[in-house]
């Protein structure tokens, strides 16, 4: 299974090659999501210039799924904090959060950006960088 962070899920929407992909190689797969990345997703897509379409958002995410255990989630992304704190770096509370929703759930990450690029996340938590 691959828990998809908001970075990858905007990029695959605007229909970038490397996004776009991923995904497809990876559709045998279950694919997963926090809520908050989908929060940062539909926040971009309020934002943007143009018109919103959030039914549009939601038809072309249809092969993932929201998941939801807030709590286990809350716990683990402060164990990961910890854990990173032992090499010198943290993740921002956002971004640890999807990481720790990851890691409690043994579940591989993917990113598209640097906001996970720090000592010590993959020697605890499967990631692919994009």
């Amino acid at each position: 299974m691959t828990l998809y962070d908001s970075s990858v899920v905007i990029e695959y929407l605007d229909g970038d090659d490397r996004a776009v992909n991923y995904v497809q190689a990876h559709l045998d797969e279950r694919a997963v999501a926090p809520p908050l990345v989908m929060f940062e997703v539909y926040q971009g897509e309020a934002f943007k210039t143009g018109p919103t379409d959030l039914d549009a958002v939601d038809g072309a995410l249809e092969w993932l799924t929201v998941i939801d255990d807030t709590a286990g989630s809350a716990r683990a992304a402060a164990e990961l904090q910890v854990q990173l704190q032992q090499h010198g770096e943290t993740l921002a509370a956002r971004d640890a959060y999807i990481a720790g929703t990851a890691m409690a759930r043994d579940e591989r990450l993917v990113v598209a950006d640097s906001d996970f690029d720090v000592d010590g996340l993959t020697a605890v938590l499967t990631v692919d960088f994009l």
